[in-house]
């Protein structure tokens, strides 16, 4: 009996009969299961197939390169499942499928991802399953008018793969970095018919290098694991810093994928010209592809992305309602799904509809600390000192240096945004300067930002409204 992936999933009950079982589904499935959905979708190339044969297990591939490193990989993953499945009488024999690789018409059916719920589960109908992470695809994600150039830059991405590698994405925490780069993965393994993709974080990638350290033979299987292939998408590239071995090893990585033609996605808090603690190799490296920057989504977008929410917990929320989550929260776009899922948890345990005045007094404490009122000064000098590289020190000293002017009038113009506090005490709080010249410091910062002036910050030069929106993301003004 001969079984590919996708006469699996073409089977819903798992058996090539409805009355009998099918012992090659239930190996592909418990595999799944066993070794995940990541490691199985790359390393399970689409013409592999699995054949029970009297009292033999025949795992084929189209080729001795693609078979010895399934069995390298998963002999013992695919032993313990056929114990399991058929019993520890069964023999495994791996062989190079002569039918794929003569490139027969006949071959079976390509390979595709079985669910992986609980293997003993019965599947439930399509239109009752959750939408699993690892299958979710750009039609989640909502652009919105202010990203244009990203969303640009992804289309050509999926027309002509490699052509911008690396792609860099940069912006404050909660604007849909993480989300974008896995959904991005997701569509480019099921749109382009690649399996070899990956999505990690810089962090899983650090670990699974030094894991790879400790190992006899871990770093050669490591290095063919990541080089090999089609899509690597790693998140957070900011981790890296600090880590020299890794840094070194993500260099060489990048540097042969992109050599071959292959796809990479970089996601990171700044732009690559500010990774100057990565060095300049892999900065200059990351900056040589194409660098989009993702806003926070304008209204309308935050009401799309609620909506999708509310249809994926099975939430109906009148627009009244959703219009006030999306006036109140922003920005990051987390404190909008909580939120929600506040109100769910909240209209289960009433069991009544979810009106506006409930949503207001259920949600107070997340509205309120999106407020300006949780924002001080002492907050704002910390923020600024941060972005701006100098010390609370010289934010209040005589000193008349450019840079330092330039950071204390910022610290006054939030100050008076978001804190409320009168010009003297602002005055007081930055230095003992009079109310006249915080009043001066915050005509011009409105000016920097009309005019698109830009300010020096430790590691490059960024327009004013670009300098703002980060201290405000430090500070998580929403």
């Amino acid at each position: 009996m001969t079984l590919s992936i996708q006469d699996f999933n073409n089977s819903p009950q798992g058996t090539s009969d409805q009355n009998e079982p099918n012992p090659s589904a239930a190996i592909l499935k418990q595999l799944a299961h066993l070794i995940g959905p990541e490691r199985f979708e790359m390393w399970f190339s689409d013409s592999t197939r699995f054949e029970i044969v009297g009292r033999s297990v025949q795992v084929s591939a189209p080729n001795n390169f693609s078979l010895q490193r399934i069995q390298t990989n998963f002999g013992s993953e695919i032993r313990n499942v056929v114990d399991r499945i058929c019993g520890p009488q069964f023999v495994i024999s791996y062989q190079v499928d002569s039918v794929t690789a003569s490139g027969d018409s006949a071959a079976p059916a390509t390979i595709r991802m079985p669910e992986f719920s609980d293997v003993n589960a019965q599947p439930t109908p399509a239109a009752r399953k959750p939408l699993r992470p690892h299958r979710r695809g750009l039609n989640t994600f909502n652009f919105g008018d202010d990203n244009k150039l990203l969303r640009a830059g992804v289309d050509q991405l999926f027309e002509r793969p490699g052509q911008f590698s690396p792609l860099y994405i940069y912006g404050p925490t909660g604007s849909g970095k993480s989300h974008l780069a896995e959904v991005i993965t997701n569509d480019f393994r099921r749109r382009l018919k690649r399996q070899r993709c990956v999505f990690l974080s810089a962090e899983q990638f650090t670990s699974q290098f030094l894991a790879s350290l400790r190992g006899g033979a871990g770093l050669p299987i490591f290095r063919r694991k990541y080089r090999e292939l089609d899509l690597l998408a790693i998140d957070d590239i900011q981790f890296f810093a600090g880590k020299r071995a890794t840094l070194g090893e993500f260099q060489h990585t990048i540097d042969n994928l992109i050599r071959h033609g292959k796809q990479v996605i970089v996601t990171s808090d700044r732009p690559p010209i500010e990774l100057g603690h990565l060095g300049s190799d892999v900065s200059n490296r990351l900056a040589g592809g194409l660098t989009c920057s993702i806003n926070y989504p304008d209204f309308d977008g935050r009401l799309k992305i609620a909506r999708s929410i509310c249809k994926l917990r099975n939430l109906t929320l009148s627009n009244s309602v959703l219009n006030l989550i999306c006036e109140q929260l922003s920005r990051d776009m987390r404190r909008i799904s909580g939120a929600i899922n506040r109100l769910h948890a909240y209209s289960l345990s009433i069991q009544t509809p979810i009106t506006p005045e409930i949503a207001s007094k259920v949600l107070s404490d997340l509205f309120a600390l999106s407020g300006p009122s949780c924002t001080s000064m002492v907050s704002i000098e910390e923020a600024v000192c941060e972005i701006c590289g100098i010390k609370p020190t010289e934010l209040k000293s005589p000193s008349r240096k450019k840079r330092i002017c330039s950071a204390r009038m910022l610290a006054m113009y939030l100050s008076r945004q978001y804190t409320g506090s009168a010009f003297s005490e602002i005055g007081d709080y930055f230095g003992g300067r009079s109310h006249s010249t915080v009043i001066a410091a915050e005509k011009k910062v409105a000016k920097w930002i009309e005019d698109g002036e830009g300010i020096r910050l430790p590691h490059a030069q960024c327009s004013a409204k670009e300098v703002l929106r980060r201290i405000e993301s430090t500070l998580r003004i929403s």
